[in-house]
């Protein structure tokens, strides 16, 4: 199983409440707190700290580092990144382009003959 499968099966078990025991001994943030530290963000997410460091050096997360040594990281936007890196279904795909053709037809083009 790649990463990013890995990370929304847990994210999945996490949200539902049905996490595997695999996670069980993993000490995950509680619910309600808004920054995480990168220990918190690795262990939500499943990964290193030094993944969600790399994310961060890259800028592919946003992060805060008030006083200038800690990084915290805003639980929605760690949360954000993950949808952000969905891959689509077939059926997702297919739905995307039946609405790009619908909205894509101009008056006068594609309109039933009489």
């Amino acid at each position: 199983m790649n990463e990013l499968a890995e990370i929304k099966k847990i994210l999945a078990d996490f949200v539902s409440g049905t996490a595997s025991n695999d996670t069980s001994n993993v000490n995950l943030p509680p619910s309600g707190k808004e920054y995480l530290t990168v220990e918190e963000a690795a262990a939500l997410i499943g990964s290193k700290r030094s993944y969600i460091y790399k994310l961060t050096h890259e800028k592919r997360i946003s992060f805060t580092k008030p006083g200038g040594n800690r990084v915290l990281i805003k639980r929605s936007d760690l949360l954000d990144w993950i949808e952000a890196n969905r891959i689509k279904s077939q059926k997702d795909v297919q739905n995307d382009v039946e609405q790009f053709m619908k909205n894509s037809r101009r008056p006068g083009r594609n309109a039933p003959k009489r």
